[in-house]
């Protein structure tokens, strides 16, 4: 695990322009190219998002917005808001709601898609062991129902067809792709994705569904896979399924978080799998930014960290300022 205690800059020294003036010149004003400022694009990610069992006993009780109401100012004005959906959306009647040791097959209502667009929401992957709970037929009405209210999706829960997500936004390619550990197949094509967006000069978001539950170190087989998804050209991974934090790294001067934890869920409401970790892209040309901000889970509701309990997770990460900076 590396620490991140320390920022480096990179400064490109300006090269000079000789300019020769013939005898008629009278004046020079020389006028130098002015660089554009462009505005970063923001990029805001979590970690896993379930809305079926307690989490939907809540919504119908309270309305959609029910779990996301701590931090709605937190959700506006970035231009991406993304978090791994585990599980389909479909008009199938929950099997969890109100049952005791209920089976872990899980169904979210297509209602609270649009609350999920108002609030800021803007993509959700699909790459994860519990987007099949309902066959592939489950999955295909997610996909589309997710479409039809405006917002976005990326992966394939079987890996069949990576199904990558790429926007372009104020002149900056960004490609999203999913990666489902436990379908057993298809890593070699979801690292030819990964290959073929970053010929495509973007900057490569990979979502990788892995790992051990409960866990809070990363695996040796999440970490070789994570070093591959780098080699192939991806920027930054960001893992689920684990439902607790794991350690980042930096490798090859991208930066892996192997786990973001749990982020809208109805586990203990005490201890790790009550607390994750959501993190802020700012992207120019020059850089990528990551602001990391820790959040807790209570009654189903996401709430970020402050103070102290901030801190401590910070120092679990050794991010001692929250920020890593990474030159581009």
């Amino acid at each position: 695990m590396w620490c991140f205690g320390f920022v480096v800059f990179f400064y490109k020294q300006n090269k000079t322009t000789e300019i020769i003036l013939d005898k008629t010149t009278l004046s020079t004003d020389i006028l130098l190219p002015i660089k554009k400022s462009v505005k970063p694009v923001i990029i805001l990610a979590f970690g896993d998002m379930m809305l079926d069992r307690k989490v939907r006993e809540q919504i119908n009780k309270n309305g959609s917005e029910y779990p996301f109401v701590l931090i709605k100012d937190f959700l506006q004005s970035n231009d991406v808001v993304v978090a791994n959906a585990e599980g389909p959306f479909t008009d199938k009647n929950s099997v969890t709601l109100g049952v005791k040791d209920a089976p872990l097959q899980f169904t979210f209502d297509p209602a609270v898609l649009p609350t999920l667009k108002n609030l800021g929401f803007t993509l959700l992957g699909q790459a994860n062991n519990h987007t099949l709970n309902f066959g592939v037929a489950g999955f295909r009405v997610s996909t589309s129902t997710i479409e039809s209210v405006g917002l976005n999706w990326f992966g394939d829960p079987r890996n069949v067809d990576a199904k990558p997500y790429i926007a372009e936004i104020r002149g900056e390619k960004i490609a999203f792709i999913g990666y489902h550990e436990f379908a057993y197949q298809g890593l070699e094509d979801i690292l030819q994705s990964i290959k073929d967006a970053e010929k495509d000069s973007a900057f490569i978001v990979v979502y990788p569904h892995w790992g051990e539950e409960y866990k809070l170190d990363f695996t040796s087989s999440q970490q070789k896979v994570a070093h591959a998804f780098i080699d192939a050209g991806a920027d930054v991974v960001f893992g689920t399924h684990p439902h607790v934090i794991e350690p980042t790294e930096m490798y090859n001067n991208k930066v892996i978080f192997y786990s973001l934890g749990n982020f809208i869920f109805d586990q203990a409401s005490t201890g790790p799998t009550s607390r994750g970790l959501a993190v802020k892209i700012s992207l120019t040309q020059e850089s990528a930014t990551y602001d990391l901000f820790p959040i807790s889970i209570v009654k189903q509701q996401a709430v970020l960290m402050t103070g102290e309990e901030r801190q401590a997770e910070l120092d679990k990460l050794d991010v001692q300022t929250g920020t890593i900076i990474v030159p581009r």
